[in-house]
């Protein structure tokens, strides 16, 4: 984890600055952040280059923001609520939106093609996208921070700026709708 640790005071009132503990830690963390929002920007935007462009905006705004008192950008929750609102701005701009493949490891095109268990599991996923596609925009979002990005309900209270009760209420929705919806969906395979 990289520490940041505050070295004075800026020349703008009130601003810290701050040195990091190694160049390599920060490295890793960026690109912790980057691969994580890109994944979640794929599964909002399902457009690469869209994901890259809100991915590089995040990064970008958490650079420019890490000295910042009263916020705490080495938050991934931070990071994650600059990304996703990058994407919404994004899908406002949209008119439509490509469709591909849900997957914790990230788009089709990244993933390693052993990786891949066969026909059957990519079908239950296009199946899965598919219902998550259908989804109402707020619970999509919940259940992507929550169950792909294992972000705490505290990180995904403060990501899409509600309360924690909000968020776990939200979640449990979310999930039962996504269950019916499935088991409706398997049951017509049938």
């Amino acid at each position: 984890m990289v520490r940041l640790y505050p070295t004075g005071v800026g020349a703008a009132a009130g601003v810290l600055t701050y040195e990091v503990d190694t160049d390599r830690e920060l490295v890793a963390l960026m690109d912790d952040y980057r691969r994580r929002g890109f994944v979640f920007a794929m599964h909002m935007l399902g457009n690469a280059d869209d994901a890259a462009d809100a991915v590089q905006d995040g990064l970008c705004a958490w650079w420019s923001q890490r000295g910042r008192v009263g916020q705490s950008p080495d938050s991934i929750a931070w990071f994650f609520r600059v990304v996703r609102n990058r994407c919404v701005d994004q899908l406002r701009k949209r008119s439509h939106r490509r469709h591909e493949v849900l997957s914790p490891e990230g788009p089709p095109d990244r993933r390693d093609p052993a990786s891949a268990a066969g026909d059957e599991r990519d079908e239950f996923l296009a199946r899965l996208q598919n219902e998550l596609d259908r989804m109402d925009e707020p619970l999509r979002e919940i259940l992507l921070l929550r169950d792909f990005h294992d972000l705490t309900y505290a990180d995904i209270a403060e990501v899409l700026s509600i309360r924690v009760g909000t968020v776990m209420s939200r979640l449990h929705r979310a999930r039962s709708k996504l269950r019916e919806r499935m088991k409706g969906n398997l049951c017509a395979d049938e």
